[in-house]
Protein backbone atom coordinates (compact mmCIF):
# COMPACT_ATOMS: atom_id res chain seq x y z
CA UNK A 1 0.00 0.00 0.00
CA UNK A 2 2.89 2.35 0.68
CA UNK A 3 4.19 1.88 -2.87
CA UNK A 4 0.73 2.26 -4.39
CA UNK A 5 0.28 5.40 -2.27
CA UNK A 6 3.53 6.90 -3.50
CA UNK A 7 2.63 6.19 -7.13
CA UNK A 8 -0.91 7.51 -6.70
CA UNK A 9 0.33 10.73 -5.12
CA UNK A 10 2.77 11.37 -7.96
CA UNK A 11 0.13 10.53 -10.58
CA UNK A 12 -2.47 12.80 -8.95
CA UNK A 13 -0.09 15.75 -8.67
CA UNK A 14 1.21 15.35 -12.21
CA UNK A 15 -2.29 15.02 -13.68
CA UNK A 16 -3.64 18.12 -11.98
CA UNK A 17 -0.49 20.11 -12.75
CA UNK A 18 -0.52 19.17 -16.45
CA UNK A 19 -4.21 19.98 -16.88
CA UNK A 20 -3.74 23.27 -15.04
CA UNK A 21 -0.86 24.31 -17.30
CA UNK A 22 -2.72 23.30 -20.46
CA UNK A 23 -5.93 25.12 -19.50
CA UNK A 24 -4.02 28.26 -18.53
CA UNK A 25 -2.01 28.55 -21.73
CA UNK A 26 -3.29 26.42 -24.61
CA UNK A 27 -6.87 25.15 -24.16
CA UNK A 28 -10.22 26.67 -23.25
CA UNK A 29 -12.94 25.31 -20.98
CA UNK A 30 -14.85 24.38 -24.14
CA UNK A 31 -11.91 22.33 -25.43
CA UNK A 32 -11.69 20.59 -22.08
CA UNK A 33 -15.41 19.89 -22.13
CA UNK A 34 -15.25 18.30 -25.58
CA UNK A 35 -12.22 16.16 -24.70
CA UNK A 36 -13.99 15.04 -21.53
CA UNK A 37 -17.00 13.78 -23.48
CA UNK A 38 -14.75 11.73 -25.77
CA UNK A 39 -12.51 10.22 -23.10
CA UNK A 40 -15.39 9.58 -20.68
CA UNK A 41 -16.72 6.78 -22.87
CA UNK A 42 -13.54 4.72 -22.79
CA UNK A 43 -13.67 3.61 -19.17
CA UNK A 44 -16.66 1.46 -20.05
CA UNK A 45 -15.31 0.39 -23.44
CA UNK A 46 -12.04 -0.83 -21.92
CA UNK A 47 -13.97 -3.00 -19.49
CA UNK A 48 -16.06 -4.45 -22.29
CA UNK A 49 -12.91 -5.40 -24.20
CA UNK A 50 -11.49 -7.20 -21.11
CA UNK A 51 -14.64 -9.35 -20.69
CA UNK A 52 -13.90 -9.68 -16.97
CA UNK A 53 -11.00 -12.10 -17.49
CA UNK A 54 -8.35 -10.13 -15.52
CA UNK A 55 -10.65 -10.04 -12.47
CA UNK A 56 -11.20 -13.79 -12.73
CA UNK A 57 -7.46 -14.44 -12.94
CA UNK A 58 -6.91 -12.49 -9.73
CA UNK A 59 -9.79 -14.08 -7.81
CA UNK A 60 -9.34 -17.70 -8.86
CA UNK A 61 -6.88 -19.99 -7.10
CA UNK A 62 -5.47 -21.53 -10.26
CA UNK A 63 -2.55 -20.10 -12.22
CA UNK A 64 -2.63 -22.39 -15.26
CA UNK A 65 -0.33 -20.92 -17.96
CA UNK A 66 -2.58 -22.28 -20.72
CA UNK A 67 -5.65 -20.56 -19.27
CA UNK A 68 -3.72 -17.34 -18.82
CA UNK A 69 -2.44 -17.50 -22.38
CA UNK A 70 -5.95 -18.07 -23.68
CA UNK A 71 -7.12 -15.05 -21.66
CA UNK A 72 -4.36 -12.96 -23.25
CA UNK A 73 -5.29 -13.89 -26.82
CA UNK A 74 -9.00 -13.42 -26.17
CA UNK A 75 -8.33 -9.96 -24.74
CA UNK A 76 -6.37 -9.01 -27.85
CA UNK A 77 -9.12 -10.32 -30.14
CA UNK A 78 -11.79 -8.42 -28.21
CA UNK A 79 -9.73 -5.21 -28.24
CA UNK A 80 -9.18 -5.28 -32.00
CA UNK A 81 -12.81 -6.21 -32.68
CA UNK A 82 -14.17 -3.43 -30.49
CA UNK A 83 -11.84 -0.87 -32.05
CA UNK A 84 -13.10 -1.87 -35.49
CA UNK A 85 -16.64 -1.16 -34.35
CA UNK A 86 -15.61 2.20 -32.88
CA UNK A 87 -13.83 3.22 -36.08
CA UNK A 88 -16.97 2.77 -38.16
CA UNK A 89 -19.49 4.24 -35.69
CA UNK A 90 -17.37 7.32 -34.94
CA UNK A 91 -19.25 9.48 -37.51
CA UNK A 92 -22.52 8.68 -35.72
CA UNK A 93 -20.97 9.79 -32.44
CA UNK A 94 -19.87 13.03 -34.08
CA UNK A 95 -23.42 13.66 -35.31
CA UNK A 96 -24.80 12.92 -31.83
CA UNK A 97 -22.60 15.56 -30.22
CA UNK A 98 -22.87 17.96 -33.15
CA UNK A 99 -19.09 18.24 -33.62
CA UNK A 100 -17.11 16.75 -36.46
CA UNK A 101 -13.88 17.03 -34.43
CA UNK A 102 -15.22 14.29 -32.20
CA UNK A 103 -15.02 11.73 -35.02
CA UNK A 104 -11.23 11.68 -35.35
CA UNK A 105 -10.75 12.13 -31.60
CA UNK A 106 -12.93 9.11 -30.96
CA UNK A 107 -11.04 7.02 -33.51
CA UNK A 108 -7.68 8.10 -32.11
CA UNK A 109 -8.62 7.41 -28.51
CA UNK A 110 -9.99 4.02 -29.60
CA UNK A 111 -6.42 2.77 -30.03
CA UNK A 112 -6.35 2.53 -26.23
CA UNK A 113 -8.44 -0.64 -26.58
CA UNK A 114 -5.79 -2.37 -28.68
CA UNK A 115 -2.75 -1.19 -26.70
CA UNK A 116 -4.27 -2.14 -23.36
CA UNK A 117 -4.82 -5.73 -24.46
CA UNK A 118 -1.06 -6.29 -24.56
CA UNK A 119 -0.65 -5.99 -20.78
CA UNK A 120 -3.91 -6.65 -18.89
CA UNK A 121 -3.17 -10.36 -18.34
CA UNK A 122 0.34 -9.63 -17.07
CA UNK A 123 -1.08 -6.90 -14.84
CA UNK A 124 -3.47 -9.47 -13.36
CA UNK A 125 -0.48 -11.73 -12.64
CA UNK A 126 1.27 -8.95 -10.71
CA UNK A 127 -1.90 -8.05 -8.79
CA UNK A 128 -2.59 -11.68 -7.90
CA UNK A 129 0.94 -11.98 -6.48
CA UNK A 130 0.58 -8.60 -4.67
CA UNK A 131 3.64 -7.29 -6.54
CA UNK A 132 2.56 -3.67 -6.28
CA UNK A 133 6.10 -2.33 -6.03
CA UNK A 134 6.77 -3.29 -9.66
CA UNK A 135 3.35 -2.05 -10.75
CA UNK A 136 3.97 1.28 -9.02
CA UNK A 137 7.33 1.79 -10.70
CA UNK A 138 5.80 1.25 -14.14
CA UNK A 139 2.87 3.49 -13.26
CA UNK A 140 5.14 6.37 -12.21
CA UNK A 141 7.23 6.13 -15.36
CA UNK A 142 4.11 5.92 -17.54
CA UNK A 143 2.63 9.00 -15.89
CA UNK A 144 5.78 11.05 -16.44
CA UNK A 145 5.69 10.10 -20.11
CA UNK A 146 1.97 10.95 -20.31
CA UNK A 147 2.45 14.40 -18.78
CA UNK A 148 5.43 15.12 -21.04
CA UNK A 149 3.54 14.13 -24.20
CA UNK A 150 0.37 15.91 -23.12
CA UNK A 151 2.04 19.24 -22.37
CA UNK A 152 4.41 18.93 -25.35
CA UNK A 153 1.60 18.30 -27.83
CA UNK A 154 -0.46 21.14 -26.35
CA UNK A 155 2.48 23.55 -26.64
CA UNK A 156 3.04 22.36 -30.22
CA UNK A 157 -0.47 23.50 -31.14
CA UNK A 158 -2.31 20.17 -31.27
CA UNK A 159 -5.16 21.52 -29.15
CA UNK A 160 -7.72 18.90 -28.14
CA UNK A 161 -5.46 16.10 -29.31
CA UNK A 162 -3.16 16.56 -26.33
CA UNK A 163 -5.85 14.90 -24.19
CA UNK A 164 -5.66 11.85 -26.48
CA UNK A 165 -1.91 11.68 -27.15
CA UNK A 166 -1.11 11.69 -23.43
CA UNK A 167 -3.18 8.59 -22.54
CA UNK A 168 -1.94 6.78 -25.66
CA UNK A 169 1.66 7.39 -24.58
CA UNK A 170 0.87 6.22 -21.05
CA UNK A 171 -0.75 2.98 -22.24
CA UNK A 172 2.20 2.30 -24.55
CA UNK A 173 4.60 2.49 -21.61
CA UNK A 174 2.32 0.13 -19.67
CA UNK A 175 2.29 -2.30 -22.61
CA UNK A 176 6.09 -2.42 -22.49
CA UNK A 177 6.80 -2.11 -18.78
CA UNK A 178 4.23 -4.43 -17.19
CA UNK A 179 5.11 -7.53 -19.30
CA UNK A 180 8.79 -6.92 -18.49
CA UNK A 181 7.98 -6.68 -14.77
CA UNK A 182 5.75 -9.76 -14.81
CA UNK A 183 8.30 -11.88 -16.68
CA UNK A 184 5.45 -13.84 -18.20
CA UNK A 185 4.86 -14.42 -21.88
CA UNK A 186 1.74 -15.92 -23.46
CA UNK A 187 2.00 -19.33 -25.04
CA UNK A 188 0.64 -20.18 -28.47
CA UNK A 189 -2.38 -21.77 -26.82
CA UNK A 190 -6.03 -20.92 -27.39
CA UNK A 191 -8.63 -22.95 -25.47
CA UNK A 192 -11.59 -20.65 -24.80
CA UNK A 193 -13.85 -23.46 -23.56
CA UNK A 194 -11.62 -23.89 -20.49
CA UNK A 195 -12.44 -20.32 -19.44
CA UNK A 196 -16.19 -20.86 -19.11
CA UNK A 197 -16.18 -20.49 -15.30
CA UNK A 198 -13.80 -17.54 -15.48
CA UNK A 199 -16.10 -15.88 -18.00
CA UNK A 200 -19.12 -16.29 -15.75
CA UNK A 201 -17.39 -14.85 -12.70
CA UNK A 202 -15.58 -12.16 -14.66
CA UNK A 203 -18.66 -10.98 -16.50
CA UNK A 204 -20.57 -10.58 -13.23
CA UNK A 205 -17.67 -8.69 -11.67
CA UNK A 206 -17.16 -6.67 -14.83
CA UNK A 207 -20.86 -5.84 -15.09
CA UNK A 208 -20.66 -4.04 -11.76
CA UNK A 209 -17.55 -2.12 -12.76
CA UNK A 210 -19.12 -1.35 -16.14
CA UNK A 211 -22.15 0.16 -14.44
CA UNK A 212 -19.79 2.17 -12.24
CA UNK A 213 -18.02 3.57 -15.30
CA UNK A 214 -21.35 4.42 -16.93
CA UNK A 215 -22.86 6.38 -14.07
CA UNK A 216 -19.61 8.12 -13.07
CA UNK A 217 -19.24 9.41 -16.63
CA UNK A 218 -22.88 9.91 -17.57
CA UNK A 219 -22.95 13.24 -15.76
CA UNK A 220 -20.46 14.66 -18.28
CA UNK A 221 -22.73 13.68 -21.15
CA UNK A 222 -25.73 15.24 -19.40
CA UNK A 223 -23.93 18.51 -18.67
CA UNK A 224 -22.61 18.67 -22.23
CA UNK A 225 -26.04 18.00 -23.73
CA UNK A 226 -28.05 20.39 -21.53
CA UNK A 227 -25.57 23.19 -20.80
CA UNK A 228 -22.89 23.05 -23.51
CA UNK A 229 -19.19 22.29 -23.83
CA UNK A 230 -17.96 25.28 -21.79
CA UNK A 231 -20.20 24.33 -18.87
CA UNK A 232 -18.90 20.78 -19.17
CA UNK A 233 -15.33 22.05 -18.95
CA UNK A 234 -16.16 24.02 -15.78
CA UNK A 235 -17.99 21.05 -14.27
CA UNK A 236 -15.07 18.76 -15.10
CA UNK A 237 -12.69 21.19 -13.35
CA UNK A 238 -14.82 21.03 -10.17
CA UNK A 239 -15.01 17.24 -10.43
CA UNK A 240 -11.24 16.98 -10.93
CA UNK A 241 -10.69 19.16 -7.88
CA UNK A 242 -12.85 17.05 -5.56
CA UNK A 243 -13.77 13.55 -6.66
CA UNK A 244 -10.67 12.69 -8.69
CA UNK A 245 -8.31 13.23 -5.70
CA UNK A 246 -10.67 11.17 -3.55
CA UNK A 247 -10.67 8.49 -6.25
CA UNK A 248 -6.88 8.50 -6.41
CA UNK A 249 -6.54 8.38 -2.62
CA UNK A 250 -9.09 5.60 -2.35
CA UNK A 251 -7.43 3.81 -5.24
CA UNK A 252 -4.34 3.40 -3.06
CA UNK A 253 -6.39 1.00 -0.96
CA UNK A 254 -8.77 -0.51 -3.51
CA UNK A 255 -6.00 -1.60 -5.88
CA UNK A 256 -4.60 -3.73 -3.05
CA UNK A 257 -7.98 -4.59 -1.56
CA UNK A 258 -9.39 -6.99 -4.16
CA UNK A 259 -6.48 -9.50 -4.20
CA UNK A 260 -6.11 -9.14 -0.41
CA UNK A 261 -9.79 -9.88 0.22
CA UNK A 262 -9.64 -12.77 -2.26
CA UNK A 263 -6.83 -14.35 -0.25
CA UNK A 264 -8.71 -13.91 3.04
CA UNK A 265 -12.14 -14.96 1.80
CA UNK A 266 -12.19 -18.10 3.96
CA UNK A 267 -11.36 -16.25 7.20
CA UNK A 268 -14.30 -14.03 8.24
CA UNK A 269 -12.62 -12.33 11.28
CA UNK A 270 -9.55 -11.52 9.18
CA UNK A 271 -11.77 -10.06 6.46
CA UNK A 272 -13.49 -7.75 8.95
CA UNK A 273 -10.18 -6.67 10.46
CA UNK A 274 -8.72 -5.97 7.01
CA UNK A 275 -11.79 -4.01 5.92
CA UNK A 276 -11.56 -1.86 9.05
CA UNK A 277 -7.85 -1.24 8.44
CA UNK A 278 -8.40 -0.31 4.78
CA UNK A 279 -11.32 1.97 5.64
CA UNK A 280 -9.29 3.82 8.26
CA UNK A 281 -6.53 4.48 5.77
CA UNK A 282 -8.98 5.68 3.14
CA UNK A 283 -10.67 8.09 5.51
CA UNK A 284 -7.44 9.42 6.99
CA UNK A 285 -6.46 11.07 3.71
CA UNK A 286 -9.74 11.48 1.84
CA UNK A 287 -11.42 13.48 4.61
CA UNK A 288 -8.53 15.94 4.73
CA UNK A 289 -9.04 16.55 0.99
CA UNK A 290 -12.75 17.08 1.57
CA UNK A 291 -12.10 19.60 4.36
CA UNK A 292 -9.69 21.53 2.13
CA UNK A 293 -12.10 21.68 -0.79
CA UNK A 294 -15.11 22.64 1.30
CA UNK A 295 -13.36 25.67 2.77
CA UNK A 296 -11.11 26.77 -0.11
CA UNK A 297 -12.87 25.65 -3.32
CA UNK A 298 -12.96 29.09 -4.98
CA UNK A 299 -9.37 29.98 -4.13
CA UNK A 300 -8.12 26.53 -5.11
CA UNK A 301 -9.85 26.66 -8.51
CA UNK A 302 -8.32 30.08 -9.08
CA UNK A 303 -4.85 28.83 -8.15
CA UNK A 304 -5.02 25.60 -10.14
CA UNK A 305 -7.01 26.46 -13.27
CA UNK A 306 -7.33 30.26 -13.35
CA UNK A 307 -9.96 32.93 -12.70
CA UNK A 308 -12.34 31.64 -15.38
CA UNK A 309 -12.93 28.48 -13.31
CA UNK A 310 -13.89 30.12 -10.01
CA UNK A 311 -17.47 29.83 -11.25
CA UNK A 312 -17.29 26.10 -10.52
CA UNK A 313 -16.63 26.61 -6.79
CA UNK A 314 -20.23 25.92 -5.75
CA UNK A 315 -20.25 22.62 -7.63
CA UNK A 316 -16.92 21.75 -6.00
CA UNK A 317 -18.30 22.27 -2.49
CA UNK A 318 -21.41 20.24 -3.24
CA UNK A 319 -19.32 17.41 -4.66
CA UNK A 320 -17.18 17.46 -1.51
CA UNK A 321 -20.16 15.99 0.34
CA UNK A 322 -20.13 13.13 -2.14
CA UNK A 323 -16.41 12.69 -1.55
CA UNK A 324 -17.02 11.47 1.99
CA UNK A 325 -19.29 8.67 0.80
CA UNK A 326 -17.06 7.84 -2.15
CA UNK A 327 -14.08 7.36 0.17
CA UNK A 328 -16.08 4.79 2.14
CA UNK A 329 -17.81 3.05 -0.76
CA UNK A 330 -14.74 2.23 -2.85
CA UNK A 331 -14.02 -0.77 -0.61
CA UNK A 332 -17.43 -2.43 -0.85
CA UNK A 333 -17.24 -3.91 -4.37
CA UNK A 334 -13.66 -5.29 -3.96
CA UNK A 335 -14.74 -6.97 -0.71
CA UNK A 336 -17.84 -8.56 -2.24
CA UNK A 337 -15.96 -9.61 -5.39
CA UNK A 338 -13.06 -10.99 -3.35
CA UNK A 339 -15.52 -13.13 -1.35
CA UNK A 340 -16.95 -14.46 -4.60
CA UNK A 341 -20.20 -12.49 -4.24
CA UNK A 342 -19.98 -10.44 -7.42
CA UNK A 343 -23.78 -10.76 -7.62
CA UNK A 344 -24.11 -8.48 -4.59
CA UNK A 345 -21.55 -6.08 -5.98
CA UNK A 346 -23.55 -5.98 -9.20
CA UNK A 347 -26.75 -5.29 -7.23
CA UNK A 348 -25.14 -2.24 -5.62
CA UNK A 349 -23.74 -0.89 -8.88
CA UNK A 350 -27.10 -1.36 -10.60
CA UNK A 351 -28.82 0.57 -7.79
CA UNK A 352 -26.26 3.38 -7.97
CA UNK A 353 -26.48 3.54 -11.77
CA UNK A 354 -30.27 3.78 -11.71
CA UNK A 355 -30.48 6.33 -8.89
CA UNK A 356 -27.76 8.63 -10.21
CA UNK A 357 -28.48 8.41 -13.93
CA UNK A 358 -32.14 9.28 -13.41
CA UNK A 359 -31.13 11.96 -10.93
CA UNK A 360 -28.73 13.61 -13.38
CA UNK A 361 -31.40 13.91 -16.07
CA UNK A 362 -34.07 15.18 -13.67
CA UNK A 363 -31.68 17.73 -12.14
CA UNK A 364 -30.55 18.98 -15.55
CA UNK A 365 -34.17 19.47 -16.65
CA UNK A 366 -35.08 21.33 -13.47
CA UNK A 367 -31.86 23.30 -12.98
CA UNK A 368 -30.49 26.33 -14.76
CA UNK A 369 -26.78 25.46 -14.63
CA UNK A 370 -24.36 22.59 -14.28
CA UNK A 371 -24.52 23.01 -10.50
CA UNK A 372 -27.81 21.09 -10.60
CA UNK A 373 -25.98 17.94 -11.70
CA UNK A 374 -23.58 18.30 -8.76
CA UNK A 375 -26.61 18.52 -6.44
CA UNK A 376 -27.92 15.29 -7.99
CA UNK A 377 -24.69 13.60 -6.90
CA UNK A 378 -25.09 14.89 -3.34
CA UNK A 379 -28.71 13.69 -3.14
CA UNK A 380 -28.43 10.37 -4.97
CA UNK A 381 -25.10 8.93 -3.89
CA UNK A 382 -25.90 8.67 -0.15
CA UNK A 383 -28.94 6.58 -1.12
CA UNK A 384 -26.75 4.25 -3.15
CA UNK A 385 -24.29 4.11 -0.26
CA UNK A 386 -27.01 2.85 2.07
CA UNK A 387 -27.64 -0.04 -0.33
CA UNK A 388 -23.93 -0.91 -0.38
CA UNK A 389 -23.57 -0.65 3.40
CA UNK A 390 -26.44 -3.05 3.96
CA UNK A 391 -25.01 -5.61 1.51
CA UNK A 392 -21.55 -5.50 3.11
CA UNK A 393 -22.83 -5.74 6.67
CA UNK A 394 -25.12 -8.65 5.80
CA UNK A 395 -22.29 -10.49 4.04
CA UNK A 396 -19.87 -10.06 6.94
CA UNK A 397 -22.48 -10.68 9.63
CA UNK A 398 -21.58 -7.64 11.76
CA UNK A 399 -23.62 -4.77 13.18
CA UNK A 400 -23.53 -1.34 11.58
CA UNK A 401 -22.60 0.43 14.82
CA UNK A 402 -19.86 -2.07 15.64
CA UNK A 403 -18.32 -1.41 12.23
CA UNK A 404 -18.61 2.39 12.27
CA UNK A 405 -17.51 3.01 15.86
CA UNK A 406 -13.72 2.70 15.20
CA UNK A 407 -13.90 5.57 12.69
CA UNK A 408 -15.63 8.24 14.76
CA UNK A 409 -12.50 9.83 16.21
CA UNK A 410 -10.71 9.55 12.89
CA UNK A 411 -13.56 11.38 11.12
CA UNK A 412 -13.63 14.06 13.80
CA UNK A 413 -10.00 15.12 13.24
CA UNK A 414 -10.36 16.49 9.65
CA UNK A 415 -13.72 17.97 10.65
CA UNK A 416 -12.00 20.00 13.38
CA UNK A 417 -9.32 20.95 10.87
CA UNK A 418 -11.99 22.24 8.46
CA UNK A 419 -13.72 24.24 11.20
CA UNK A 420 -10.41 25.83 12.20
CA UNK A 421 -9.66 26.66 8.55
CA UNK A 422 -13.10 28.22 8.10
CA UNK A 423 -12.57 30.33 11.22
CA UNK A 424 -9.18 31.50 9.94
CA UNK A 425 -10.73 32.45 6.61
CA UNK A 426 -13.52 34.45 8.26
CA UNK A 427 -11.16 36.52 10.41
CA UNK A 428 -8.61 37.18 7.69
CA UNK A 429 -8.53 40.68 6.22
CA UNK A 430 -8.95 41.12 2.48
CA UNK A 431 -5.92 39.71 0.69
CA UNK A 432 -5.02 38.00 -2.57
CA UNK A 433 -6.59 34.64 -3.28
CA UNK A 434 -3.24 32.87 -3.35
CA UNK A 435 -2.15 34.26 0.03
CA UNK A 436 -5.49 33.37 1.58
CA UNK A 437 -5.34 29.88 0.10
CA UNK A 438 -1.90 29.31 1.58
CA UNK A 439 -2.83 30.47 5.07
CA UNK A 440 -6.20 28.69 5.26
CA UNK A 441 -4.93 25.44 3.69
CA UNK A 442 -1.93 25.49 6.00
CA UNK A 443 -4.14 25.78 9.07
CA UNK A 444 -6.39 22.90 7.93
CA UNK A 445 -3.43 20.66 7.15
CA UNK A 446 -1.58 21.54 10.36
CA UNK A 447 -4.55 20.69 12.59
CA UNK A 448 -5.49 17.55 10.61
CA UNK A 449 -1.99 16.12 10.33
CA UNK A 450 -1.19 16.87 13.96
CA UNK A 451 -4.39 15.11 15.02
CA UNK A 452 -3.68 12.07 12.85
CA UNK A 453 -0.12 11.76 14.15
CA UNK A 454 -1.02 12.26 17.82
CA UNK A 455 -4.28 10.34 18.04
CA UNK A 456 -4.11 7.85 15.15
CA UNK A 457 -0.36 7.16 14.82
CA UNK A 458 -0.11 8.17 11.15
CA UNK A 459 3.50 9.36 11.38
CA UNK A 460 5.97 9.97 8.52
CA UNK A 461 8.31 7.48 10.18
CA UNK A 462 5.71 4.71 9.84
CA UNK A 463 5.14 5.52 6.15
CA UNK A 464 8.88 5.55 5.39
CA UNK A 465 9.31 2.27 7.24
CA UNK A 466 6.68 0.65 5.00
CA UNK A 467 8.30 2.01 1.86
CA UNK A 468 11.66 0.55 2.88
CA UNK A 469 10.07 -2.79 3.61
Amino acid sequence: MAWVGLASAIVAICDVASVAVILRFWASAGDYGTATVVMATFGALLLISEAGLPAALVQRDHADPDRMSTAFWLGLIFGVALYSVIFFVAPLVGDLFGQRDVVNLFRGAGLLLVIRAFYTTQQAVLRKELRFKELSFVRMIANVVEVTVKIGSAAAGWGLWCFVFGPLARETVYAIGIPLAARWRPRWVFRPRELADDFRFGMRANAGELLYQLYTNFDYLVVYYFFGKTANGLYKAAYELVLEPVKFVSGVVTVVAFPAFARLRGDRPALVAQLVAFTRQNLAVALVFVALITVTADDMLFAVFGKDYVEAAHAGRVLAVVGVFRALSFLGPPLLDGMGRSDKSLRYQASAALILSVGFVIAANLGSSFNAVAVAWAVGYPLAFVVLGRLVIEQLGIGAWAFLRPFLRLALIPTVGGIVGLGVRLVLPEMSRLSRLGIVSGSILAVSIAGLVIFEDYSPRAIIKRLRA
